[in-house]
């Protein structure tokens, strides 16, 4: 039996990502994936440079860039007056600045790149419909049970790495009072032609709405014909999943009083889909014998910070490094829970402080405002060099 053969579970971008940082590193990777074709749901993507630099690491950078967007400016909106609140250059200059390019992408996109890199590599096999029902560790081997259809299979391998979500099968008996926490919030996401929006809003550049108890991001993807969108606002509806639709007039309702560019924004897709906002506590361990955890599946974040999809990107280079450097499957899955543990936990709550920084009301987010008009654009994107710089 080889120490070589690793189990995935998840075919996510954590999954994909952990498949190609391993196969990379010489090891042969089995993929189980409980969906039946991998159709990404969701929208659009932040790749900061932290996560373009692992994304390097892989040897994936250029394909991903090929189908990305670099943003020339980020910009932070006052959105019930409309007015700018700070202005940052990206493209070349946030480059230089941090080593590594900001990207933003269609999660279809990247997940393509991904797969196909995956597809080309001989040392990934990717078993779709596999559902987990369970694992054991039996002399140096995990065994997983997995239910294909109606059909019983157990998979073999020398580790199994869970990267199966925020509902993870493998936290879930690994950890099972570690539970989802619900933030009393949904997010809309929705993608609209470029040509929809007013022309001083059709350009290359993210932009964040503040407002009251509510906030909007946009930012182009598709080679900047399209725009991503993804609005924030409080809810109580703890139905988990990406396809909710919304009643008609549900999502204006929350932004009713919003300037007239936000307003534009709101009607230029054809519909919303919602999902409720949920994250977890951070976690005391993420690893067992030769099981661990990764990505959503470890720490699921808010995504205030667009660093979800960047976090697991991560785990899956450090996991990939210490399995590679340390012969004692264990002891390396216990140093990559160990290096990733307090950094993970950092983002995470960085990104619920966020919640309440972003939806501020009333003399307190004319405070902040203020706060921002001070630092300006270059000073927001400083407050977070420590994520971006990583490894630093």
């Amino acid at each position: 039996m080889s120490e070589r053969d690793i189990l995935v579970a998840g075919a996510g971008v954590g999954g994909l990502s952990a498949a190609l940082a391993l196969a990379r590193a010489g090891f042969e990777v089995t993929i189980l994936e409980r969906a039946s074709a991998l159709e990404e749901a969701g929208a659009g993507v932040q790749l900061a440079a932290n996560a373009t630099r692992c994304l390097a690491r892989l040897g994936v950078l250029d394909q991903v860039a090929a189908r990305a967007v670099q943003p020339a400016f980020m910009r932070v909106m006052d959105a019930r007056r409309g007015g700018l609140l700070a202005e940052a250059a990206m493209g070349e200059a946030a480059e230089r600045r941090f080593g590594s390019p900001f990207l933003v992408i269609h999660r279809a996109d990247l997940q393509a790149v991904l797969v196909e890199a995956a597809a080309a590599e001989p040392r990934i096999r990717l078993i779709l419909r596999s559902t987990i029902e369970g694992f054991s560790e039996d002399h140096g081997r995990v065994r997983v049970a997995i239910r294909r259809g109606e059909t019983p299979e157990i998979f073999d391998g020398a580790a199994l790495i869970g990267a199966d979500g925020l509902r993870s099968a493998v936290r879930g008996q690994l950890f099972p009072h570690a539970l989802p926490v619900f933030r009393h919030r949904a997010a809309w996401r929705a993608t609209a032609p470029m040509a929809r929006l007013p022309a001083p809003l059709a350009d290359m550049a993210t932009r964040l709405w503040l407002g009251p108890g509510a906030h909007l991001v946009t930012y182009p993807v598709r080679g900047g014909r399209a725009v991503n969108l993804v609005a924030i606002t409080p809810d109580v509806r703890m139905a988990h999943g990406w396809s909710h639709e919304g009643e008609e007039g549900e999502l204006a309702a929350h932004f009713r009083g919003w300037c007239a560019e936000v307003q534009a924004l709101l009607a230029a897709p054809g519909a919303w889909l919602r999902w409720a906002v949920f994250d977890l506590d951070p976690l005391h361990a993420w690893s067992t014998g030769r099981v661990t955890l990764l990505g959503d599946a470890a720490h699921a974040m808010v995504p205030f910070l667009a660093q979800g999809a960047a976090q697991a990107i991560e785990d899956a280079v450090v996991l990939a490094d210490c399995l590679r450097e340390d012969d004692d499957i264990p002891a390396a899955l216990h140093r990559y829970e160990t290096l990733r543990r307090p950094r993970t936990a950092q983002v995470q709550a960085a990104a619920r402080g966020m919640d309440r920084v972003y939806h501020l009301a009333g003399p307190m987010a004319f405070a902040r405002n203020l706060v921002i008009r001070a630092k300006g654009g270059a000073g927001v994107l400083e407050r977070y060099r420590w994520i971006y710089e990583w490894p630093g």
